[in-house]
């Protein structure tokens, strides 16, 4: 069974992966030379019994973690020390790509955004139209946005067998598009549309040429005189983490219903009715997605956190399953979690993609 779910996961990363990244290798001398200027750096270290913390400063235009030694070359131990490190990113990731987080200074929260529910999406053909209005905008960003060093950096330790997969809470697919190939989406991805009632998929990008045929930009107001799309005060829509803008949709936004099995508009609940292959907040994680992380986390040696507060419960219970097996946890993240209380803890706070593309170059891979 576990090898099905695992042959099942695995073939969705192939089908979304891309070219393998290969970092030069530094030679001993090289690697002599960087650990000394690294000893160089300050280390006003704080630490608890249950995991080590960093602060913040900036040297340069790079931002680095003032107890840098200390918190950093604890990660390398941590990470050298793994075979079968499996790996849990969130937001925080991709935040480098121009996608911002949620619960972050600058995050959708912070602004003011209001999730899209489940219920009110599939009842409701006003939040329907409210969501694939904001969609078809943001699309256009988010879909041009590129993997950061964070990205890269994962790739390359799963190319040298350090990474036995990826768990991510992002619906970006910037992992894939980073070269790795192991990577269980846990929340899905916008990446792809799915039919609530015969299961039809379609690709975004196709779906986005729907969208914008229906609703074309030339057509900028409806029969009343009203515009299709406005924002507060005149200004540009808030980019969203799941790629969609912060705007107000007028009733004559078009949204098509499933080419396959639909029976027009006004059809029941489920009739036809297309969203994106993400699960959002009031719907459940598909068990098998959780089947798949499980055995990812019981596969693997050490559990790796990147970018994530794990506030979200579905992927709180996997660092909850980790320490239940006494597997090791280290978390690089800006901020804090919901597991820092965790005995045994390695917590590093610092920018995500500079300190991952230090980590391969340090680090004995």
């Amino acid at each position: 069974m576990r090898s099905a779910v695992r042959a099942a996961v695995w073939a969705a990363g192939e089908a979304g992966g891309g070219g393998r990244h290969v970092w030069p290798s530094s030679g001993t001398a090289s690697r002599r030379r960087q650990n000394e200027n690294e000893n160089k750096w300050p280390t006003t270290s704080t630490s608890t019994t249950f995991a080590t913390r960093c602060s913040v400063q900036q040297r340069g235009d790079v931002a680095l973690a003032s107890t840098s030694r200390f918190c950093f070359w604890d990660l390398i131990r941590f990470v050298e020390s793994k075979q079968s490190l499996c790996v849990l990113t969130g937001a925080g990731i991709s935040t480098e790509s121009g996608i911002p987080d949620y619960r972050g200074p600058q995050g959708a929260y912070t602004t003011g955004f209001k999730p899209v529910m489940h219920l009110d999406f599939v009842r409701k053909e006003s939040v329907r139209k409210r969501y694939w209005g904001r969609s078809m905008e943001g699309w256009r960003k988010f879909s041009r946005c590129r993997p950061n060093s964070g990205h890269i950096a994962l790739a390359n330790m799963e190319s040298t067998g350090r990474v036995n997969g990826i768990i991510t809470q992002n619906v970006d697919r910037l992992h894939q598009q980073a070269g790795s190939k192991r990577v269980l989406e846990l929340h899905g991805t916008t990446h792809e549309v799915v039919c609530l009632e015969c299961s039809y998929r379609t690709p975004r990008d196709a779906f986005q040429g729907v969208l914008e045929e229906l609703n074309p930009p030339t057509a900028d107001a409806d029969v009343s005189g009203k515009p299709l799309f406005s924002t507060a005060q005149g200004t540009p829509g808030l980019q969203r983490p799941d790629g969609d803008v912060e705007i107000d949709v007028a009733e004559a936004f078009s949204v098509p219903h499933c080419p396959k099995c639909s029976r027009g508009e006004g059809g029941q609940s489920g009739d036809g009715i297309l969203k994106p292959d993400v699960t959002f907040f009031g719907d459940n994680v598909p068990r098998w997605r959780h089947e798949a992380a499980n055995e990812l986390v019981r596969g693997s040696d050490g559990l790796l956190v990147v970018g994530s507060s794990l506030m979200v419960f579905s992927a709180f219970r996997i660092a909850k399953l980790a320490q239940d097996l006494g597997i090791e946890i280290a978390v690089l993240n800006a901020g804090e979690t919901r597991i820092d209380e965790f005995d045994g803890l390695i917590k590093h706070e610092a920018p995500i993609g500079e300190t991952m593309t230090r980590l391969v170059r340090h680090a004995n891979l």
